[in-house]
């Protein structure tokens, strides 16, 4: 029976019953008050509704038949097949409490606080009664129920099917606290219960007038007490179940990665002592700047597994130990290793016959048919070799610089090149190198084409790969290609042969080393001169790629030519070989054109004029750059009447973040010349100005130079304090390579030219 109260919880307006058994159901509802004793069937048996006064607390009347009144308490009796009880509901009291009395011989009455309930036995039925408040329809609700068959407590019937829960898996079952429920009694240690599931199974079960299909969990442990007998008992009941187990999270490490050891986070495969790997992350040892990326080759020593025993949650990983110390800290949580590194070279492969031997004819000529042919550096006093092999009826033949001399067994060829600038292959003639046998395409090239500065692309940008062997779903570049050149002019090409002969490949004085890089492929500009290096004296060489391309310190192109300096020169003499230092130029002027003259065809003749004497094309290393070379070359093109320069100076990469802020800043009048100094070993010297001291990461900020170099430069600093005024701490000590000061047609908003209306 539910009494159902006005908006202001004080007289009672409705009240609904409802009879519940197995799968059927009957409800009723009537209005309140009733003019008279009101009977109804309900379910198996019958009601009888009445009203009387609530202001009467003996509940004896409940034996006799209630009287009417117009002071709503509500009696319900229940008849003839339905629990023979009586039930009284009053109407709140002056301390908002509401009396609810049942009688079948023996008399129960409760006092109900709002938003409370109450559980008891009474005969052989269960009472469950719930006083609520604070909703749209404050109300009183009375269960009756009769005791159920006594159940496994530890069957937990669900609402639906959960095919995700296994035997042996764990579910949490969590039930409202007691206060919650109202003060129903019960074993509170079931309030929330953690147990493991014994046995699964889909079931269709009818309970509480409610049939369905669902997962029935025969539990290790009960989950209900004698008390859980009805639906409102187990309604608000939630089961974690299908749950996962979890590890707890690491602790992070903060320190960056640096040194030559580094632990992975987990077990790798596959890492053997000798491999390759690339290191690349977010610098961390440039004080005061953040988001500077550098990436690395490094090679691995060696590879164990490890765990620290004194580490809690520790689990085997990979340690790796580096062949040196990586260049550069980083910040632990930028850090990406690469694993599956594979040196790569520009240039297509190809495999075909190029022609047929004719044993009766001499000195047989044959050309590739793609262009142009792949060179790769090499030691050789070439500097470089070309990806080609001659195989004739399958045996190799090999490439020399000349037949001459060549006996007539010797399988031997020459290559040349035609005007249109593939390669030629040519023979002996039976005396200076061997004829070829008779046969029809019985000459093969397996060979590379492709080369030249297209290829030196920035890093990430070689994505797609000609063949996707198994297990292979993506490819990139972590660093730049570099290293790339077009072939030899004309110019050039006259510039190099006379250097190559003048050593003879035997390196004696220092024009011997410069004359012999010069000439090399890949090499477009280079100069030797002896200096000390704080040590001792060495010969240092500097040098410039063909065309100014970008050279690594590290790429194959200088490795070939350090290894051919020592083979060719004085084991006696140390041999340095740098990069060398580019200083920018920046010009920007004004342009009277001359009358009958428009300035959309002098200016691109003009810039060009000025990129070809200013830029790589015109400029050497070690010579300053002048302004009379461009005033000069600007009055040689037609059309100029006369030019106005405004700025000109120059910017070398070598320059402090101080200087380099000063000269964008404020370029200053245009100087007479730009200094490009050759090599010499510099030493550049900070002294702390600052009253109250600087400290180190102050000075390393200022300079743009890593902390762990400072500390190099300065081993006598041991104290990591502020710098007393008057300090003087070496930020640069070495030997600087020579510089090329020029135009660069790639650097935006160097070279501006503006037209004087």
């Amino acid at each position: 029976m539910r009494v159902v109260y006005d908006t202001a919880g004080r007289t009672p307006v409705r009240a609904e019953f409802q009879y519940v058994e197995g799968s059927s159901s009957d409800q009723r509802a009537e209005n309140l008050p009733v003019v008279q004793p009101l009977t109804f069937p309900l379910g198996t048996g019958q009601v009888e509704l009445s009203v009387r006064s609530g202001q009467d607390r003996d509940l004896s009347w409940l034996n006799r038949r209630p009287t009417d009144s117009q002071d709503p308490g509500v009696t319900a009796r229940f008849h003839s097949g339905l629990p023979e009880r009586a039930l009284f509901v009053s109407r709140p009291d002056d301390e908002g409490l509401v009396h609810v009395g049942i009688h079948n011989g023996t008399s129960e009455q409760i006092s109900l606080r709002p938003n409370t309930g109450e559980q008891f036995t009474h005969g052989e039925y269960e009472v469950s009664l719930r006083y609520t408040v604070g909703t749209t329809e404050p109300n009183v609700e009375v269960v009756i129920a009769s005791k159920p068959e006594p159940l496994n407590r530890s069957i937990l019937q669900l609402d639906s099917v959960h095919t995700g829960i296994t035997v042996g898996s764990w579910v949490a079952i969590q039930r409202p606290a007691k206060g919650a429920q109202g003060g129903i009694p019960g074993d509170a240690k079931l309030a929330f219960v953690t147990t493991q599931v014994v046995a699964a199974r889909t079931a269709a079960y009818t309970n509480y007038g409610i049939t369905g299909r669902g997962t029935e969990l025969t539990l290790a442990a009960p989950w209900l007490d004698e008390f859980d007998v009805l639906l409102s008992h187990v309604r608000d009941t939630t089961v974690h179940a299908a749950g996962e187990p979890l590890r707890l999270a690491d602790e992070p490490l903060g320190e960056d990665v640096h040194g030559n050891e580094v632990e992975l986070a987990e077990l790798y495969d596959g890492l053997r002592p000798g491999r390759t790997l690339i290191v690349s992350g977010e610098r961390s040892d440039v004080p005061g700047t953040t988001g500077v990326q550098a990436t690395e080759v490094v090679t691995i020593a060696a590879a164990d597994p490890a765990v620290d025993p004194q580490l809690p949650g520790d689990h085997v990983h990979t340690r790796l130990t580096l062949t040196a110390d990586l260049a550069h800290r980083y910040r632990r949580e930028t850090v990406r290793i690469l694993g599956n590194v594979v040196e790569a070279t520009h240039g297509e492969s190809r495999e075909e016959a190029i022609g047929s031997g004719d044993s009766d004819r001499v000195n047989q000529t044959f050309a590739l048919w793609q262009s142009p042919l792949t060179w790769l550096a090499d030691d050789n006093p070439l500097g470089a070799t070309p990806v080609l092999e001659i195989r004739v009826d399958g045996v190799l033949w090999h490439e020399v610089d000349s037949l001459a001399g060549r006996g007539p067994g010797e399988r031997v060829y020459i290559t040349g090149s035609t005007a249109d600038g593939r390669t030629t292959v040519t023979f002996g003639d039976g005396i200076s190198g061997a004829r070829l046998p008779s046969g029809h395409e019985n000459i093969r090239a397996p060979y590379r084409f492709g080369t030249g500065k297209a290829a030196n692309v920035a890093a990430d940008r070689i994505t797609q790969p000609l063949t996707r062997p198994l297990g292979v779903t993506q490819v990139t570049n972590p660093r730049p290609a570099k290293g790339g050149a077009d072939a030899d002019g004309p110019g050039l090409t006259r510039r190099t042969i006379p250097l190559a002969v003048s050593a003879l490949d035997r390196l004696v004085s220092a024009s011997d080393y410069e004359d012999f890089a010069r000439s090399r492929a890949g090499i477009g500009r280079a100069a030797a001169r002896e200096l000390f290096d704080g040590r001792r004296r060495v010969l240092h060489v500097t040098v410039a790629g063909t065309d100014d391309v970008p050279i690594d310190g590290d790429s194959d192109t200088l490795r070939a030519l350090r290894g051919a300096l020592t083979e060719y020169g004085d084991l006696n003499l140390p041999v340095r070989v740098d990069v060398r230092e580019l200083v920018l130029l920046l010009v920007a002027a004004k342009v009277k054109v001359a009358r009958d003259h428009a300035w959309e065809v002098v200016e691109p003749r003009l810039r060009q004029a000025l990129l070809r004497r200013l830029g790589y094309e015109g400029r050497e290393l070690g010579r300053p750059a002048r302004l009379s070379d461009v005033l000069a070359t600007a009055h040689s093109v037609p059309g100029v009447d006369y030019v106005d320069v405004d700025v000109f100076t120059g910017v070398p990469a070598s320059a402090m973040p101080e200087e380099l802020t000063g000269i964008l800043t404020d370029p200053g009048p245009p100087k007479a010349s730009v200094a490009a100094h050759p090599a010499t070993y510099d030493e550049k010297v900070h002294t702390v100005r600052v009253a109250n001291g600087e400290t180190l990461s102050e000075i390393c900020a200022k300079y743009g130079v890593p902390l762990a170099e400072l500390l190099r430069l300065n081993p006598d600093i041991t104290d990591t304090r502020r710098l007393a005024k008057g300090r003087s701490v070496f930020v640069f000590r070495g030997i600087r390579p020579a510089q090329l000061a020029l135009l660069s047609p790639r650097a935006a908003d160097t070279l501006i030219l503006t037209e004087v209306k």
